[in-house]
């Protein structure tokens, strides 16, 4: 790649452009999409929008160095994208459930489905749905180590605006225009429709509040100033908003994963590049999985009432009635309505499964488990690469893992990533990771440049990033 190239991608003001570009999208999604029902012009506003955004990120990529991990980054990313248009090919027989379906429209004297998807209206609009995420990660994964700042803090930023809203819906009318859903009652939910995904955002938020503090705290060598003050101040306000909003949520989940995920983060900047760094960094994780199994043990409420464990095992019958194609992205509620067990059909329908990964198996079948493998393939040649960095350097990318691992567990028992603006974050986490793993970091110097301001072991924040 050339020196002009280089120049234009660490461009401090192209920087901006893209982290605000970025940011933007990001809101408009937590603004009009933070309910997975999410319709209409604004939506499709925000999706056309993400189309030259996307170009954006693409051009960059074009002209950033590829690199095994940002390459298998780049493959989950496509294949993602790939399964839902894949679903919208014909497909003759199936399983056993598109069989039955088949028998019963015969029954009607109607044709049974021709394409792989039971619902291409919703499985085509499901990979519409992709192209915000898909923009952001584009951008973020190619952001200087400066801009990638600026995305955190626009994210913190963001769940902090959705927290107030939340708290001044509690003192509002159900039907007041700060309710942006006001067929329910305000439950400090903000922007969003279910409590429990404004809960993964509070987490996301808190991890990297607490990764900053750490940072901030560990500046030992810097001087007090009224900047680092502010810094500190926000940070730490940030940290503990959240971390007081997030039992009023009403999700267990979310407190559990901010016990860890929080000290996690701020312990990411410690040293491990010895054996004994890995074993003490190994130690203090595996406390805090200890403590948070205990205070799940702790929050655990009766669950006779709980209708989540009975919908996933019914929708565990279901997706092996319809594997291997999978009944398509999309279909799950028609689906569930036609296969469930009479005891759960109710009044009200089943949106989802309260598991991601289940649902994904059910809709998109053998391909979606290869996908699944290799997004934990990707996700763990990430968490390799920043373990091996210095404290310092590894401190952003590593809380933008902890943050999404955070979100990918908290997908085991709710449906976050089925949110558009959840899903948008998600990428712009992925995008964090990927860039400051990918990301060329200049040897350390060992002397200190007279005039330059310089300190020693420092690197250049608008480095590109090289293979």
């Amino acid at each position: 790649m050339g020196d002009g190239v280089r120049r234009a991608l660490g461009d401090k003001s192209e920087s901006w452009a893209v982290a605000a570009a970025s940011a933007l999208l990001l809101a408009l999604l937590l603004v009009g999409g933070s309910t997975q029902e999410a319709t209409g012009t604004g939506d499709l506003v925000v999706r056309l929008l993400s189309l030259p955004i996307l170009a954006w990120g693409a051009y960059r990529l074009l002209h950033a160095p590829l690199g095994t991990l940002r390459a298998t980054w780049l493959a989950f990313a496509g294949t993602l994208l790939l399964i839902p248009l894949l679903q919208l090919a014909p497909l003759a027989g199936g399983g056993e459930g598109r069989a039955a379906l088949a028998d019963d429209l015969a029954r009607f004297g109607l044709p049974p489905p021709r394409t792989w998807s039971l619902l291409p209206s919703a499985t085509r609009d499901a990979a519409f749905s992709l192209l915000p995420p898909l923009a952001v990660f584009a951008l973020a994964s190619t952001l200087s180590h400066a801009g990638l700042r600026r995305l955190a803090a626009a994210i913190v930023a963001l769940a902090m605006a959705s927290l107030l809203l939340g708290i001044a819906q509690l003192g509002a009318p159900q039907e007041s225009l700060l309710n942006p859903y006001p067929q329910w009652r305000p439950a400090l939910g903000g922007f969003f429709a279910n409590p429990n995904h404004q809960a993964a955002l509070l987490v996301v938020a808190a991890t990297f509040a607490g990764a900053h503090l750490a940072g901030l705290a560990d500046a030992a060598e810097d001087r007090v100033r009224p900047q680092r003050m502010l810094r500190i101040l926000a940070a730490g306000t940030a940290l503990a908003l959240a971390l007081v909003a997030l039992p009023l949520t009403g999700s267990r989940a979310g407190v559990v994963l901010a016990i860890v995920a929080v000290p996690a983060a701020a312990l990411a900047r410690r040293p491990s590049a010895t054996g004994r760094g890995r074993a003490g960094l190994a130690v203090g994780l595996g406390a805090m999985v200890f403590g948070a199994l205990a205070a799940l043990r702790w929050m655990r409420t009766d669950a006779v009432d709980d209708l989540r464990g009975p919908l996933r095992a019914a929708s565990e019958t279901i997706a092996a009635r319809f594997a291997p194609t999978g009944s398509g992205i999309g279909s799950y509620v028609p689906v569930f309505e036609q296969e469930a067990p009479p005891q759960l059909l109710m009044g009200s329908y089943v949106n989802h499964a309260h598991n991601e990964y289940l649902q994904w198996w059910m809709e998109g079948g053998v391909p979606a488990l290869l996908a699944m493998a290799l997004g934990a393939v990707v996700l763990d040649a990430t968490l390799v690469r920043l373990l091996r960095l210095p404290g310092r350097d590894r401190a952003l990318g590593l809380a933008a893992w902890i943050a999404l691992a955070a979100m990918l567990a908290h997908s085991l028992v709710d449906y976050p990533l089925r949110t558009p603006a959840l899903l948008a974050i998600a990428a712009a986490l992925a995008g964090i990771a990927c860039a400051e793993a990918t990301r060329a970091r200049k040897p350390a110097s060992t002397h200190v440049r007279h005039g330059s301001g310089r300190v020693p072991g420092r690197h250049d924040s608008t480095a590109a990033p090289s293979r």
